[in-house]
């Protein structure tokens, strides 16, 4: 009997599910036409609670096309994106003049710039991303009973609605609260520290222009470092060693930056750290959610949690890192390192003893996942 080919279809919300892409670059063009009140108002919202929406779906997405071995290399690539972007950002800001970047409409022409790909690529998405393995329009029907068979040692749950069991499990179960609290702690430093980045290596005496290009080659080493994780994590099998690892080299770094005031070198060396145990821990995190919830349901309220709780981090790092801190936020990295501390402790994987069952089940999709 052939498997069931809608895996996730109904669960996607087929038209739903683009929504978040194409709505960001809209909003952000709209973001543009208005004036400085008008932006005051409900679209900057609009713009958060859209990016949210993408943000939680993406990963929840992978995981309904790959195995368990698979997935951090994934999800790295994606989330990888972020650091990549800054640094090409980072990169530019060296060839712009200093006084262009505070000319009138730069922040008009940024919000087109990020608008524009969005809109155009969203069709592209509409029509040719697929909701599941099993309605891949480019694979024949062998092939996609291939892809629906390979993923069944791992979701064995019905899977053309909701189980509302999984999802009210998703929401209780301990380890989920635990994922978002690392999350949170992750988030802080992530909304905090990468949008404070450039002032503190200012701080250290370089121009603006000339501390924007210091921080490309951070983020650039924050990418390979979060692909790298992921790629030993698929390999070895453990997820919580890793966040683990990454975690105590942000804490060093945070530690270094709290500390340390009056030599440039060291403070260069904390933002290194700092920043290289941002993403990997993050990345790590999410797709270690991801293993840990089996069935799709359970899975999605996992992540739903994870992603709206985990996200009031960044609440707390506009509070903790006020201007008249600048430009060394000693109270702001002090916190982020006992954050990073916390995950050091809450990550190991004895905090999460699995089943016999759980053991077995894993086994089988970490051999078939390679």
């Amino acid at each position: 009997m052939r498997p069931d080919h809608t895996s996730g279809e109904n669960l996607s919300c087929t038209h739903l599910r683009r929504l978040p892409v194409s709505v960001v670059g809209s909003l952000c063009h709209v973001f543009r036409s208005l004036d400085q009140d008008e932006r005051a108002g409900g679209v900057p919202y609009l713009l958060g609670i859209f990016e949210a929406s993408f943000g939680a779906r993406a990963p929840y997405f992978l995981s309904l096309f790959y195995q368990r071995g698979e997935l951090a290399f994934r999800t790295s690539i994606l989330l990888g994106m972020s650091p990549l972007a800054n640094c090409f950002a980072a990169a530019l800001a060296l060839r712009s003049d200093a006084r262009q970047t505070f000319q009138r409409g730069a922040v008009e022409a940024s919000l087109a710039r990020r608008g524009a790909p969005t809109i155009l690529f969203a069709p592209v998405v509409f029509f040719f991303l697929p909701d599941s393995p099993g309605s891949a329009k480019l694979l024949n029907e062998d092939a996609q009973t291939h892809a629906v068979e390979r993923l069944q040692t791992r979701d064995h749950t019905a899977k053309h609605r909701i189980q509302w069991q999984q999802l009210f499990a998703g929401l209780t179960d301990y380890r989920n609260v635990v994922h978002t609290l690392i999350h949170f702690m992750c988030n802080y430093s992530f909304a905090g520290l990468s949008n404070l980045l450039p002032t503190i290596v200012q701080g250290l005496g370089y121009s603006s222009i000339n501390a924007q290009g210091l921080t490309a080659p951070v983020y650039f080493a924050s990418f390979l470092l979060c692909v790298t994780a992921a790629l030993v994590s698929d390999r070895w099998g453990r997820r919580g060693f890793i966040v683990a690892a990454a975690a105590s080299v942000r804490c060093i770094g945070y530690l270094l930056l709290a500390t340390v005031e009056d030599n440039p070198h060291v403070r260069y060396l904390g933002v290194w750290l700092a920043v290289c145990g941002i993403f990997p821990a993050l990345c790590i995190n999410i797709t270690w959610l991801l293993n840990n919830n089996s069935s799709e349901s359970k899975r999605g309220a996992g992540l739903a949690v994870l992603a709206t709780f985990g996200q009031c981090s960044s609440f707390l790092s506009s509070a903790v890192f006020p201007k008249e801190d600048a430009p060394h936020y000693s109270k702001g990295c002090a916190i982020g390192c006992g954050f990073a501390g916390a995950i050091i402790i809450l990550s190991p994987g004895t905090l999460f003893p699995p089943s016999s069952h759980q053991q077995e089940e894993g086994r089988l999709a970490w051999s078939r996942g390679r």
